[in-house]
C-alpha cells in the first residue's frame, strides 16, 4: 500500500515566509506615517482653569502658549502655526523660549532673523510676551533675538512683570530668564517675592522655561506657571507618558501636562519642534490654550 505525504505543511510555512515581507513593509509605512504625522500635525490643548482670586474681569481670559519651537516650520513662514493662533482667539500670546536651535549654531546664518515674518505676525493677533529658553542664550543669539523681539512688537520679559488689565481689573504676569543667562541675574523666587511685597494678593502667572519648577521652588506665591523645555519626553507611549528627559534620563516625571502639586497650578507644553537625533513619536507640536474662570 502506498502511504502519500503531508505537502501542505511544507506549502502553508511557504506561504507563511512570503507574508514576512509584506508584513514588515506594513509596519515600516505605519511607523513612517506616525513619524511625519508626530513632526509636523499641530494639535491644541485646552486648559480651563477656576480660581477664587482671579479678578472678575478676567473670567474667560485666553492665554495662547507657544514653546520650543527650535526653528521648525509649519508650512510657509509658519502659516499654519499663525492660524492656529488666529482660530483661537487668544487675549494674550506667551512664548516660552528656545526658538532657536542651537544644534544648528554656527551652519544656519542669523536664526533670529529667519523668525522675522512669523514674530511680525503675532502681535496683530494678541499681545505677546517672551521668556528665554536654554538654547537661546547657548546658540549665542540671545542678543540679535532680543533686538529682533523689540522690533516685532513683543515684550521680552527679563526677570520683570507686567500688569496685564481687563475689565476693569489687572493682573501679573512675571516672566523669569532661563538659568543660561547671567549669574547675578534675579532668581524667580526673588522676583516672586518682590511681587508680593509690593502688590500682595494681586493674582500672578509666571513664564519660565525649564520644567524643573516643582523640584526647585515647590511653593512659589502664584497662581499659574507655564513652562515647555521637556518636549513631552520627545517619544510617548500610551498610558506611560514621555520616554525621554531633558538629559535623556528615562520616564521623566515632569514631562507634558498639568500639575498641581505645590503651590500653584504647572502648565508643561509639549513644544513644536525638536532638536536632537531622537524623533518626536506619538508627540505632536502642541499649542496650549489656558481659559482662566473666576472660582465661584
Amino acid at each position: 500500500m502506498k502511504i502519500s505525504g503531508n505537502k501542505t505543511a511544507p506549502r502553508a510555512a511557504k506561504k507563511k515566509k512570503r507574508r514576512w515581507p509584506f508584513i514588515l513593509i506594513a509596519l515600516a509605512l505605519i511607523i513612517t506615517a506616525l513619524l511625519l504625522d508626530s513632526a509636523n500635525r499641530l494639535v491644541v490643548t485646552d486648559y480651563e482653569l477656576s480660581y477664587e482670586s482671579l479678578p472678575e474681569g478676567f473670567d474667560g481670559y485666553r492665554i495662547l502658549q507657544l514653546s520650543d519651537l527650535h526653528r521648525k516650520q509649519f508650512g510657509d513662514d509658519n502659516s499654519r502655526l499663525l492660524e492656529a493662533v488666529e482660530e483661537n482667539n487668544p487675549d494674550i500670546i506667551v512664548l516660552t523660549g528656545d526658538f532657536i536651535n542651537r544644534a544648528l549654531s554656527g551652519k544656519a546664518s542669523n536664526q533670529s532673523e529667519e523668525l522675522r515674518f512669523f514674530l511680525e505676525k503675532l502681535p496683530d493677533i494678541a499681545p505677546c510676551y517672551f521668556v528665554s529658553g536654554n538654547h537661546d542664550w547657548a546658540s549665542l543669539e540671545i542678543s540679535a533675538l532680543s533686538t529682533l523681539l523689540g522690533e516685532c512688537g513683543i515684550k521680552y520679559l527679563h526677570n520683570e512683570f507686567v500688569f496685564l488689565e481687563k475689565g476693569g481689573d489687572s493682573i501679573i504676569l512675571a516672566g523669569v530668564e532661563d538659568p543660561n543667562g547671567s549669574a547675578d541675574m534675579t532668581k524667580p523666587d526673588e522676583l516672586v517675592q518682590y511681587m508680593n511685597t509690593a502688590y500682595p494678593d494681586k493674582f500672578a502667572v509666571l513664564l519660565g522655561h525649564r520644567n524643573d519648577w516643582l523640584e526647585k521652588y515647590p511653593e512659589l506665591d502664584v497662581e499659574l506657571i507655564l513652562s515647555g523645555h521637556a518636549h513631552g519626553g520627545v517619544v510617548r507611549l500610551p498610558l506611560i507618558g514621555g520616554v525621554f528627559g531633558t538629559n535623556l534620563d528615562l520616564f521623566p516625571k515632569y514631562d507634558a501636562g498639568l500639575f498641581n502639586e505645590g503651590g500653584y497650578d504647572l502648565i508643561l507644553s509639549r513644544g513644536l519642534g525638536n532638536f536632537n537625533a531622537i524623533p518626536r513619536f506619538l508627540n505632536n507640536p502642541e499649542v496650549v490654550c489656558v481659559t482662566l474662570r473666576k472660582g465661584r
